[in-house]
């Protein structure tokens, strides 16, 4: 495609990365969102793309002789340092900043795989200061946090705490203007836990030591850790229908069961930028202008106004009635989205789709009326299969296949009723929401939930983890130690 592919060069009789079995002077397309993501992985050498952190690439280098070093090139890759910052850091006693602080860490963070900082959610002990909870990012140097450009950007104001493996400064600036403190690597490359710890190696002493400060002790059997995830879920959905509350009492139902759901077709990179859509194409101009139309035009019409409002469209060529109806916003920017590295179906027009066709399915009743129907069965199948989008004839690919119905389903329709029940003052079926959340199943595990079960319960007792109710109390958990500070 014009604009989203190039060509690359085979450079010195190398065989290029981009392509098996390419020679000297062959052109080669490439993604150019997939060199971005490459470029930050990056060490130059003379006219080689040497990427350091994909074997395959520095075996092709080696086969082909290539024994070239520069300066910008480390015996030491970066990828090593993150995975000792991961398994040594929280086994060490303290850290000494460049500046002389000390600095303990409680919990490493988790290693992230999208744009933006190598560890997501870390927290530390700081001298002076207490507990702290954010990003670290991970460098051979201290001088590639520049090299890098993540000074410029903006991603990278929720770090904490840069480590490198060699010091140019007591501290490094972020694109907000604030500065944070910098500590070695280099204790980590010996294997020494450092000074003496009566808790090495154990991180998850110390996070339970905060949990317990917030009304969750380490529980001592599987029964008693049972209890504690399934209270921790339960007080997830409360505060959800707490903050749905909050929300019915400045704006009608529909707006808001539609910001939710939009908001959880967003995944967690791109729910803000849905959360704005559902406010510039608010439900109430949708479905007015909608109505309008035959029922066979209605779910093209809807989709193709989200895509225009979501800035993300391409082309004028689809017949459909103009745009900018009594009630709708400006269009977006589509620098406002997060799609690097996002999987086709999770793009965020593969969502709008499927938003579209679950507003065409309740346009008639309203969505309210239309999913409160499906959540009074009682059943978990039921609601997850009337937030269920199929792709389309000839599409294999759901737009809103089950796991993310599922996720739907436990995450905002049904804390949304049960606020939606205390907001009306209704006397019966309070608790029938609770208890369909209570009943479902164990959704699809994402990087949270593995890294809280790794890290809280270990291997012995991950089994316990079986349903949606303690998935969600280990997010419940997890954000308790992110608020820790």
């Amino acid at each position: 495609m014009e604009g989203r592919w190039g060509t690359f060069s085979c450079k010195k009789g190398f065989p290029t990365p981009f392509q098996k079995n390419s020679r000297p002077g062959d052109q080669v397309g490439f993604s150019v969102s997939w060199l971005k993501y490459q470029a930050e992985r990056v060490a130059r050498s003379s006219g080689i793309c040497y990427v350091r952190s994909n074997p395959t690439i520095e075996m092709w280098l080696n086969v082909a002789g290539s024994n070239k070093k520069t300066a910008d090139q480390h015996p030491v890759p970066e990828r090593l340092l993150a995975n000792l910052w991961r398994k040594r850091a929280a086994r060490r006693a303290w850290f000494r900043t460049s500046a002389g602080t000390r600095m303990r860490v409680l919990y490493p963070g988790r290693l992230s795989s999208a744009a933006g900082p190598d560890f997501r959610d870390a927290l530390l002990e700081v001298e002076g200061v207490g507990l702290v909870q954010g990003d670290v990012e991970i460098h051979v140097r201290q001088r590639d946090w520049k090299g890098h450009g993540h000074g410029r950007d903006p991603r990278y104001n929720g770090v904490i705490l840069h480590a490198a493996l060699e010091l140019d400064d007591s501290s490094t600036e972020l694109q907000s203007g604030h500065s944070v403190p910098v500590v070695s690597l280099a204790p980590l490359l010996s294997g020494d836990p450092g000074p003496e710890d009566p808790q090495a190696g154990l991180s998850s002493w110390h996070l339970w030591t905060v949990l317990g400060r917030r009304g969750f002790p380490q529980p001592e059997t599987a029964q008693e850790m049972g209890d504690l995830l399934d209270r921790a879920g339960d007080d997830r959905f409360h505060a959800k229908s707490a903050w749905f509350s909050s929300l019915l009492a400045e704006q009608d139902p529909e707006q808001t069961l539609y910001e939710g759901i939009l908001e959880g077709l967003g995944y967690h990179q791109n729910r803000q930028p849905f959360i704005k859509l559902a406010g510039l194409a608010p439900y109430a101009a949708l479905a007015g202008a909608a109505a309008d139309l035959a029922p066979e035009h209605r779910v093209q019409a809807i989709q193709y106004w989200l895509t225009r409002i979501s800035g993300l469209a391409f082309g004028e060529e689809t017949p459909v009635p103009p745009l900018f109806k009594a009630g709708f916003g400006p269009a977006m920017s589509a620098r406002e989205w997060h799609l690097f590295r996002i999987r086709p179906g999770n793009h965020p027009l593969r969502r709008i789709a499927g938003a579209a066709r679950l507003l065409d399915r309740f346009l008639e009743r309203g969505l309210v009326a239309g999913l409160s129907l499906a959540a009074r069965a009682g059943k978990p199948g039921k609601l997850t299969s009337a937030l269920c989008i199929s792709g389309g004839s000839g599409n294999t690919t759901a737009c809103i296949g089950t796991a993310r119905g599922r996720d739907l389903a436990v995450n905002v329709v049904l804390p949304f009723f049960d606020a939606l029940h205390t907001y009306r003052g209704e006397a019966r079926g309070g608790g029938a929401y609770l208890e369909l959340y209570q009943r479902f199943g164990k959704l699809q595990d994402n990087d949270l939930t593995r890294e809280m079960t790794g890290q809280l319960l270990g291997p012995a007792w991950a089994g316990l983890v079986d349903c949606a109710r303690r998935q969600q109390g280990l997010l419940h958990l997890q954000r308790l130690l992110a608020g820790a500070s």
